[in-house]
């Protein structure tokens, strides 16, 4: 299982301080909303390089620079995600809301449920019955998931 803990929470599976790279990945560059640049969530950044990186990584917005998805948190832990949880991989970016209590799968319009089956949706499984509490973010829709969903 991904926590040993009784009771899960997101902050357990998204310990801060990661030395690992991207190495390739940049779906946050496409999924997330960046204020700073005018970017709006589902729509790539103009300075990604797509597979590659930042053209402007030394001078890149610094909620660019703090930003670790859930997946990149947890691979120098104890408990690492799945390669396949990766969010180029899994076509869903994990971050986290509420001082890390909540996660948030961000995903594309392209692929709305890509976050409901196989790995990913196993790990939502597994939070939501230790009682965390799991976002959908497709662009400006935000929807909370229950059980049945």
């Amino acid at each position: 299982t991904p926590c040993r803990k009784a009771r899960c929470n997101a902050a357990e599976m998204a310990a801060t301080g990661t030395a690992r790279s991207c190495d390739g990945c940049t779906a946050c560059c496409k999924l997330m909303i960046i204020r700073e640049l005018d970017k709006p969530a589902d729509k790539w950044c103009s300075h990604c390089k797509i597979g590659s990186g930042c053209s402007i990584y030394a001078t890149r917005p610094a909620v660019c620079a703090a930003f670790k998805c859930v997946w990149l948190q947890t691979q120098d832990g104890a408990n690492p995600l799945a390669p396949e949880l990766r969010p180029d991989i899994s076509h869903v970016v994990m971050s986290t809301a509420h001082d890390s209590k909540d996660i948030v799968l961000n995903v594309s319009a392209t692929r709305p449920d890509a976050w409901k089956t196989g790995a990913i949706r196993q790990l939502v499984d597994h939070w939501m019955s230790h009682g965390v509490k799991i976002i959908v973010k497709c662009r400006d829709k935000v929807v909370k998931v229950s059980l049945s969903s």
